[in-house]
């Protein structure tokens, strides 16, 4: 005999006679399934979304359309709400993300290096110190090396970004529905978006792209509504009014050719020095020295943020029987007008270098005819501003019960990834690297940073299974596949979630006093990628006109990712939670009490009474 919960819900109810609505139902449900399971799914699919926001999706691989997570309902399908419990229900959750990225360089030995000095097979020069920052020829510095994640990073709200071990999501969520009434409203608080990764040791190749990388957009206020419109049917919204955080930090090289030309040109005329004519006209060594391809010349930080970025998610969920539902959700795109600070550090010889357009009359008009910097400055700081879109998604699911004890759950998902074509930083100054890197083709701007991305939109699946032990406890497992929305010819150590795996698992615990307990672990594991020299322009080319960004150049690399989760939420009416506080305090207090009694001085009145 099949078990229910809440009492005369309609997922309790016997199948009655289809009525004319739930047959027109019926046929949109299945007009959905045909489009969405006929739909190719795509090699190419999600990048970073909601990947630990519900304790019961994490172990249902986010499987939970049909068959929505209690007060998380808000996002994954707010006509969920509908299922709660009269009266006032809350919700308290928390899940800790450990993101574990690794790369991996070695050198192509195809590549015929730079300048005929720098490369595979070549020498040091011997007229200088034998060592990598001094840049006078041989191999790259990080041909053989390998670099790992020394931590994960979270922007706090108020305070800033910290570093920590896992990045915490917590949520939080209250529901209240009156007796009778088809009615329910809530509100939430959860991150539908986020991440954060470092490479701060300092050996590690990695800071070359991504010295930290943290992105994350938290919903701080969700209010919700659900409405049952039969016995069978509920629809539900949210508004989602959230914060968007960004903030990027990296060392720089321009391993190029015709940067590699600079050095070359200054190694070249170090002693060539005319009395008066030099010091008048191109005082030596030209160029400043000139700049090596291998070279640490800048430091680059940003942080940035939107307090509010406003979004909608609009849901249906439809059971005409207690063994099959039908969930849709339409989760509307985000888009965040994102402003902060940004500094640019500068080694000393990359001052050196912008010093010598500005030594002498002839190197001055030289730069101000090719509009260059004639001083060097130790950095550059000020106003940075951008547009950060999170795209719209659909995701239909089907609930269905084959046995009284057993829940089989399939979804399917799609989301416009392709509104995403470039990443476009906005400067309130002119940047001495961008006005030296348009000499080399670059054509975005003297203070806009353009980075080409072109996403790809995406479809993926997942599956779900649930087992009921007992009356009070419920096992469940899940699956997901979560190929990757990137272009991998503009892969970079940015955007480096490739094609992955979401496994979950997870336990269900339900009290008698109303009390349920939810416990989940995941693991979501991306496959190995390898981005061969030449074939990513934003990571690894050696074409001298891509110059925004490839400090990779004539380097192969390999990647492998995994992302650890574990969650826990604990649900209950209200009342009990209340109540559970007041005996929280009453504890407190009594064991305040037996301080005092133990405390050997006694009070400050008695004190005074006994003087």
């Amino acid at each position: 005999m099949e078990t229910c919960f809440v009492k005369n819900h309609p997922r309790c109810r016997p199948l009655t006679k289809r009525s004319g609505f739930d047959s027109a139902c019926l046929w949109i449900v299945a007009l959905v399934l045909f489009c969405l399971v006929l739909r190719p799914f795509s090699a190419e699919a999600n990048f970073n979304e909601q990947v630990a926001i519900s304790t019961k999706a994490i172990s249902l691989a986010n499987t939970v359309t049909a068959d929505p997570p209690g007060l998380m309902s808000v996002h994954y399908n707010p006509a969920g709400l509908s299922l709660l419990d009269e009266g006032k229900v809350f919700s308290n959750g928390f899940t800790l993300a450990h993101i574990v990225r690794t790369g991996r360089f070695q050198e192509d030995p195809n590549f015929p290096g730079f300048m005929d000095t720098w490369g595979p097979g070549k020498p040091y020069n011997p007229d200088f110190p034998n060592d990598p920052d001094s840049d006078h020829g041989g191999p790259d510095p990080l041909r053989g090396t390998e670099g790992t994640t020394s931590g994960n990073i979270l922007y706090v709200p108020f305070y800033g970004p910290i570093s920590l071990p896992a990045i915490p999501a917590p949520n939080l969520g209250i529901s209240h529905r009156s007796p009778g009434s088809r009615w329910t409203f809530a509100y939430a608080n959860y991150a539908a978006y986020g991440g954060g990764i470092e490479h701060k040791d300092a050996g590690d190749p990695l800071r070359f792209g991504c010295k930290s990388l943290y992105l994350q957009h938290l919903i701080y206020a969700a209010p919700s509504v659900s409405y049952q419109i039969s016995d069978t049917l509920s629809v539900g919204a949210s508004i989602g009014m959230g914060q968007t955080s960004m903030g990027i930090a990296m060392d720089q090289r321009s391993p190029n050719e015709l940067v590699a030309l600079t050095r070359v040109i200054g190694d070249a005329t170090r002693d060539l020095h005319i009395p008066v004519v030099s010091d008048m006209t191109f005082p030596a060594p030209w160029l400043g020295g000139g700049l090596g391809p291998y070279e640490h010349v800048a430091s680059f930080r940003l942080d940035m943020r939107d307090d509010y970025s406003p979004s909608f998610n609009l849901g249906l969920l439809w059971q005409p029987h207690h063994r099959f539902s039908f969930g849709l959700v339409y989760q509307s795109e985000t888009q965040s007008e994102m402003t902060g600070n940004y500094i640019f550090h500068y080694s000393e010889q990359f001052q050196r270098h912008i010093d010598w357009n500005g030594s002498t009359s002839y190197t001055m008009q030289g730069a101000g005819i090719l509009g260059l910097p004639i001083k060097g400055l130790p950095f550059q700081a000020g106003t940075v501003t951008t547009t950060q879109r999170f795209p719209q998604r659909v995701q239909a699911g089907i609930m269905v019960k084959p046995f009284s004890r057993i829940k089989w759950l399939f979804d399917v998902n799609w989301t416009n990834w392709s509104v995403i074509k470039e990443d476009r930083l906005q400067f309130d100054q002119r940047i001495h690297l961008l006005q030296l890197v348009k000499l080399l083709g670059y054509t975005g701007g003297e203070s806009t940073l353009l980075v080409e991305r072109n996403l790809k939109d995406t479809w993926s699946f997942s599956t779900g299974l649930e087992f009921m032990v007992s009356e009070a406890l419920s096992l469940r497992l899940g699956y997901e596949k979560r190929p990757t929305s990137l272009n991998y010819d503009l892969f970079d150590a940015l955007y480096f979630l490739p094609e992955n795996n979401f496994y979950g698992t997870g336990a269900e615990l339900r009290l008698k006093n109303g009390l349920t307990i939810d416990l989940g672990m995941g693991i979501l594991m991306a496959d190995k990628i390898k981005v061969d020299n030449n074939r990513s322009t934003n990571m690894n080319s050696t074409d001298f006109t891509k110059i925004v960004y490839n400090p990779y150049a004539g380097l192969n690399y390999e990647q492998d990712t995994t992302i650890y989760l574990a969650s826990f939420t604990i649900t209950m009416p209200l009342e009990l939670q209340m109540e559970l506080l007041e005996q929280k305090k009453e504890m407190a207090l009594k064991a305040l009490s037996k301080l005092k009694k133990l405390w050997p001085f006694g009070s400050r009145k008695e004190s005074t009474k006994a003087q």
